[in-house]
């Protein structure tokens, strides 16, 4: 950061710049990479478009259902609409995108919308290891090639977020050319660091309004700049033209009716006028260029929020917002916020779907690695001039002061937003030139000036290669639908019609024994019998002797990406599955393997011969090791006490009866607090039937006497009362302080953990 100067030495420009002419690309040589990046940002953009599923990025059916909705002329939400709207929670942001996308899309007809819109009730959203589901929609012929009705509206959609997103990086690179003149190296490094940014072209290519206020910041950045570097004959500060103000405030007003977050870029403006003012020692300025830069931006969107404040009694409309999503019940902790920063850090660069598709680990080392030499050379700079003999340009400090002051204003808003719902790094993309830049001067500072023109190769060659081939190695195969079979290839052959809707044409166990903590592969083997109407649930359920599930999955056919409704009659289609056993299953013990098959709407099942399930075989359930301890495990109270094994006396009783628990404790450090145990027999959902809470062994072991590495043996009775109704009860153990009440968590959950479950039945 040595290179800061309190007089920026770029050629002085006259006064009387206009913004369309700073706006216009340089009629120069130099230029041509930019429109090279432009050109291939653009492709890969379009791609990225096509090969993602429609409505497979994070929200995007919802954004594109608030667009439908505006171009069917149902006007902007009120608050009858909250909760009814098929736009989720949209409906509350400003709705400057949507209005756009809208008049793009008004001419198409949508009545096909219950064709194309058909939401998977088994979507595992936000879990990256999930085994399967990580479609949010069905997807068939109705929104595929060639594209119609709502799958033709919302490809214009996205293409339009794909120009938003080729303003955003041509704003870039003008906004490093406009502070670093004579270092054109650090604005294609910019460019190229946004441009071919993965979870970028990922998000551009999705209907979403994030490609908006992102585009907004980074002209608001421009423009703040370009007054910035206004100069006159004699190289001071010169007064920015009226026209140039009051598209600043033009370009803040926009920004505050894309989204929420764009409402820094009036602060963004504000600060750099602020600044010119005072170098030009005139308050007279200043509240001339605040009457007409913020009178402006009133215009544009002052309408939007007191229209809110109105109808909503709140001028952000985050009331309605949080009415359909609710805030988190408490704060995360520190430690909860340092775990998701690894999940912030991956979604700002290539985390796909909903939150639930991820890349491999070397690649995210790749952008860990290029981040860390850019921040280095950043820090560095003074020091690598001197070692790489280049002189030193000055720079002017407020140019660079808005980098990081919108850079860090972003970070704080996605710090705010942790306190109330989950962060994503989507939403650090306001920031994502400023980012840029900062990003690609410290890596231009490791080349010498002979070679600074190299130091776009260095994103370039690690960006474009893996920004090219993710969309088929990585978001291609999630969604791919099983392949087509012969009966021939079918391992084990059968022929059970489940009504007269499917039938069962074979089936494999991928194993006979599994252990608890394990996963019992299953392959079933089905074929239409008729044209279906609707997208049948699957269902293989593993039952114990005692008629007590212990492990299920339930699924749409082809992990989720072969809906019945595209099926063809006489087709035999392959199905995988997992079957994942809790780690506190009771071994040893023999499992029944039924399938069945279901509507997910009304839980209506297709019968068997009468019954609503049929067995395909049976597995034997095994400890993996015979230890010192029964149903050994490994549960982390806050690394301060994990329990590492259990038992349980019995597995049936009757009302009245008492189930007696045994835990073993270990202590991860030398606990300071005195924790009690609450031990309870619930009845789904959250009846509490019976209860002990203590301190370990009677309360002659209290936890703040523990020593790190000691095991401690702890017994507690469970009763439950005469009148307790039949049925599979959970139990349920966990920790808290007994001076707050605050209780221990368990992977950020402070619900508690179950470690089985007793059946509960009539006097025999």
């Amino acid at each position: 950061m040595a290179e800061l100067h309190s007089r920026p030495s770029a050629t002085p420009q006259p006064a009387t710049c206009y913004l369309p002419t700073c706006l216009m690309p340089l009629r120069h040589r130099a230029t041509s990479p930019l429109r090279l990046i432009l050109a291939a940002y653009i492709l890969l953009a379009v791609a990225y478009s096509v090969v993602n599923p429609l409505f497979e990025s994070p929200d995007e059916i919802w954004h594109y259902e608030y667009v439908r909705w505006l171009a069917e002329g149902n006007g902007l939400p009120h608050p009858d609409d909250v909760g009814d709207a098929p736009w989720h929670q949209e409906g509350s942001q400003p709705p400057l995108y949507y209005l756009s996308a809208a008049l793009l899309t008004k001419p198409i007809p949508t009545d096909n919308a219950a064709a194309v819109i058909r939401y998977n009730p088994h979507a595992a959203i936000g879990q990256a290891e999930a085994w399967g589901n990580r479609n949010v929609m069905a997807h068939g012929p109705a929104d595929q090639w060639p594209w119609r009705g709502v799958a033709l509206a919302a490809h214009i959609a996205r293409f339009f977020s794909i120009a938003l997103g080729a303003l955003t990086v041509f704003f870039t690179y003008r906004i490093g050319r406009t502070i670093f003149p004579a270092r054109p190296a650090i604005a294609l490094c910019a460019a190229l660091l946004v441009a071919f940014n993965p979870q970028f072209l990922f998000l551009s290519a999705a209907v979403n309004n994030d490609n908006l206020v992102t585009m907004l910041s980074a002209a608001g950045l421009l423009l703040a700049v370009t007054a910035l570097a206004q100069r006159t004959p004699q190289g001071d500060q010169a007064a920015p033209s009226w026209q140039l103000v009051a598209l600043m405030g033009g370009v803040a007003g926009l920004a505050m009716l894309s989204k929420l977050s764009g409402l820094f870029t009036p602060l963004l403006v504000g600060a750099a006028l602020t600044i010119i003012a005072w170098r030009l020692r005139s308050w007279r300025a200043w509240l001339g260029f605040a009457a007409l830069a913020g009178g402006t931006a009133c215009l544009v969107a002052g309408w939007y929020y007191v229209r809110n404040q109105i109808l909503f009694g709140d001028p952000l409309a985050l009331s309605a917002m949080f009415d359909i999503l609710p805030r988190r019940a408490f704060p995360p902790t520190t430690d909860e916020l340092l775990a998701r920063a690894q999940g912030i850090w991956r979604s700002y660069w290539a985390v796909f779907g909903w939150f639930n598709v991820v890349t491999a680990d070397w690649i995210y080392a790749v952008f860990t690695g290029l981040t860390l030499a850019g921040l280095a050379g950043l820090l560095l700079s003074g020091p690598l001039a001197r070692l790489t003999r280049r002189t030193r340009a000055a720079v002017d400090p407020w140019q660079v002061a808005l980098l990081i002051g919108l850079s860090a204003g972003i970070l704080l808003l996605l710090w705010r937003w942790a306190q109330m719902r989950y962060p994503q790094g989507r939403l650090l993309f306001p920031a994502i030139s400023a980012n840029a830049i900062l990003l690609g001067w410290g890596l231009t500072n490791w080349f010498p000036r002979s070679r600074a023109n190299w130091a776009p190769i260095l994103p370039a060659g690690l960006l474009v290669p893996l920004a090219i081939v993710m969309p088929w190695s990585t978001i291609t195969p999630v969604y791919a639908p099983p392949v087509p079979v012969t009966r021939a290839a079918i391992p084990q052959q059968t022929d059970v019609s489940f009504g007269d809707a499917l039938n069962l044409a074979g089936f494999e166990l991928g194993a006979e024994e599994v252990h608890p903590g394990g996963a019992l592969p299953v392959t079933l083997y089905w074929e239409a019998l008729r044209p279906l109407e609707q997208d049948y649930s699957i269902f293989i359920h593993l039952t114990d002797e005692n008629q007590i599930l212990q492990a299920q999955r339930d699924s749409w056919p082809g992990k989720g990406n072969a809906p019945t409704r595209n099926w063809s009659p006489g087709v035999i289609l392959p199905d995988e599955y997992r079957i994942s056993v809790p780690a506190t299953t009771p071994a040893p013990a023999r499992l029944r393997v039924d399938v069945g098959v279901y509507d997910y709407a009304s839980g209506d099942r297709l019968l068997v011969n009468g019954q609503d399930y049929w067995t395909v075989g049976y597995i034997t359930l095994t400890l993996a090791v015979e230890g010192d301890l029964p149903h050994a495990t490994f549960v982390n109270f806050q690394d301060e006490i994990a329990l590492v094994g259990f038992d349980f006396d019995r597995r049936v009783m009757q009302p009245g009866e008492t189930l007696a628990l045994t835990l073993w404790w270990e202590a991860l450090s030398a606990p300071a607090q005195d924790y009690k145990v609450f031990t309870h027999l619930v009845l789904p959902p959250e009846s509490v039937w019976a209860q002990e809470d203590d301190r370990p062994q009677d309360g002659n072991r209290r936890t703040n006497t523990w020593q790190s590495g000691e095991r401690i043996e702890d017994h507690y009775t469970l009763t439950l009362p005469p009148d307790a109704p039949l049925g599979v009860y959970f139990v349920e153990i966990g920790l808290y302080d007994s001076k707050t009440g605050k209780r221990l968590q368990v992977e950020f959950s402070d619900k508690g953990i179950v470690l089985g479950q007793v059946r509960v039945t009539e006097d025999e």
